[in-house]
């Protein structure tokens, strides 16, 4: 048997090709859709596929075919020189109709961009998401425009983040400020940093608290912090403290450092949750992660933290890393970013989150103007 694969632009058009090239004893063995061409997967033509099969003949396979006279009437030899014209001319045509797919490193203008994406360790979901959104409202102008892409990603990515703002400090009460996460993210360091900044710089009335009695060399440290700074410290060991210690309080602001869990720890966080439900009011929660922490491990920690109920978002180490793509493809739209931290210096390295930090670590200039070097 001989096998064929044919496409054209409708099924008629494809069993017309393979009955020109083999004859018309073909039998059709499958048929299906199937998309080509287009660019970034966007305007792709649509077209039927067919394969067929024939019998060989035996001059096909090797073996002489028998000669059989017959009468010169009985053999009509027909010469229609127009039907043979025409055949051509529809077989030029369907030609044209289809759609040659050309490789994708010169037809898909996307692939730069994608690759820049994932050198920015943005996962492949978030990807995928970016890829979809780009297919309801691009068009075949805006494919041609480096900038217009550009400008589309950032406003993708921008479009996804949320902001809460400053600290606001309290009026008829304390403003209670909780930083929580898993060890090693620099809460400490960065609960320091927050205290430095309103109750030195900005001048309002702070005191710094810990629930954390299990690392002393911790509470050390930021004792040895408040003591530069003069402000009062305090170290909770249960929920009934921190009740006690928020009725007494007369500061503007309180920041409340946490024992690092891990996001495995069910346990450790349903014990830090019940610590803090003896505040009998509103907290606000801050999730304090590192940039350098994997996709899927920001993505579970995200998750897991949530029976802290916390609202904001703080991202730390920003110094360490040279992509952000990660932190910003697990975040989501409603957990809202804060502050970043850049270092260790107190009370220097901390900035209010801004969607200019996260874009101005995304380096994708040299990426998408070396586009043509990078289409292999």
């Amino acid at each position: 048997m001989i096998y064929r694969t044919y496409r054209a632009d409708t099924y008629k058009e494809a069993v017309l090709k393979a009955k020109m090239e083999l004859g018309n004893n073909i039998y059709i063995i499958s048929r299906k859709e199937v998309k080509e061409g287009g660019v970034f997967g966007l305007f792709r033509k649509r077209q039927t596929e067919i394969t067929v099969a024939k019998k060989e003949q035996p001059d096909e396979i090797g073996r002489k075919s028998p000669v059989i006279k017959k009468a010169p009437e009985q053999m009509p030899v027909v010469r229609d020189e127009q039907i043979i014209k025409e055949l051509n001319e529809i077989k030029a045509r369907l030609n044209s109709l289809t759609v040659k797919k050309e490789p994708a490193s010169e037809n898909d203008i996307f692939r730069p961009y994608e690759m820049m994406l994932r050198q920015n360790d943005f996962s492949d979901d978030y990807i995928l998401n970016l890829k979809s959104a780009f297919e309801k409202e691009i068009t075949l102008g805006d494919i041609k425009d480096q900038n217009t892409i550009k400008k589309k990603i950032i406003d993708y990515i921008t479009g996804g983040l949320s902001f809460s703002g400053p600290i606001e400090a309290g009026k008829d009460r304390p403003g209670v400020v909780v930083l929580v996460g898993p060890t090693g993210v620099g809460k400490t360091t960065t609960i320091a940093k927050l205290a430095a900044t309103f109750g030195v710089l900005k001048r309002h009335r702070v005191e710094l608290v810990t629930i954390d009695s299990y690392r002393i060399a911790a509470i050390e440290q930021l004792g040895k912090y408040a003591e530069l700074m003069q402000i009062p410290f305090n170290v909770i060991n249960s929920r009934e403290e921190f009740k006690e210690y928020l009725k007494g309080c007369s500061a503007e602001l309180v920041f409340v450092d946490t024992a690092g869990r891990s996001q495995k720890n069910n346990m450790g966080l349903a014990e830090l949750r019940s610590i803090l439900d003896g505040a009998r009011r509103k907290l606000d929660i801050h999730l304090v992660i590192s940039a350098t922490t994997k996709y899927r491990d920001a993505v579970d920690i995200f998750a897991r933290f949530n029976q802290l109920m916390y609202e904001k978002v703080i991202i730390s180490k920003l110094d360490e890393t040279n992509t952000i793509g990660s932190i910003i493809s697990a975040l989501g739209k409603d957990r809202k970013l804060s502050y970043f931290t850049t270092g260790q210096s107190v009370p220097d390295d901390i900035e209010l989150a801004s969607t200019k930090k996260l874009i101005d670590m995304i380096s994708f200039d040299d990426t998408i103007l070396n586009r043509d070097e990078m289409a292999v």
